[in-house]
């Protein structure tokens, strides 16, 4: 099934570009509204993702949130040491190999995580207003195709 036409024969932008465009869109809006929610609490949106993932997988490198956040291993190490100001984060070596660091979450983030939850499940809230469960799942599964649409 051929779903994009030619140039020649389509006008622009086409039904696929205003989608794709959508797609482009939204992650723009959505950062910029989390930016805003965590606002009071001195923290980023690459920061509140960081620390998502500690507090989720305690331990990992540099290196491994890095893959994880898509984010250069220099802008997550800045965010590290952000967060490590702000005492919500520490290093410790990792057991075997002095070399690698292991990121750890303190009982400070800990505590903040409750916090954070409720403001981030208000910004979920608006964003997932009128939604069924049932809607949420074929979302879900519309974007799981697209994902490996694109990894193909």
């Amino acid at each position: 099934m051929k779903l994009a036409a030619s140039v020649t024969e389509a006008a622009f932008p086409t039904a696929l570009d205003t989608l794709t465009f959508r797609f482009e869109d939204l992650p723009r809006q959505l950062r910029r509204i989390v930016d805003e929610a965590l606002d009071g609490h001195d923290l980023g949106r690459t920061q509140w993702r960081l620390l998502a993932y500690v507090l989720r997988k305690e331990g990992m490198t540099q290196t491994e949130l890095s893959r994880c956040l898509e984010v250069e291993r220099a802008s997550v190490g800045q965010a590290i040491d952000a967060l490590e100001r702000k005492g919500l984060l520490a290093r410790r070596q990792k057991d075997g190999d002095r070399r690698v660091w292991c990121i750890v979450a303190t009982d400070k983030a800990r505590r903040l995580l409750t916090e954070l939850r409720v403001v981030v499940d208000e910004v979920y809230e608006q964003l997932f207003a009128g939604f069924s469960p049932a809607d949420l799942a074929l979302l879900e599964g519309f974007l799981d195709r697209i994902a490996e649409n694109i990894r193909a």
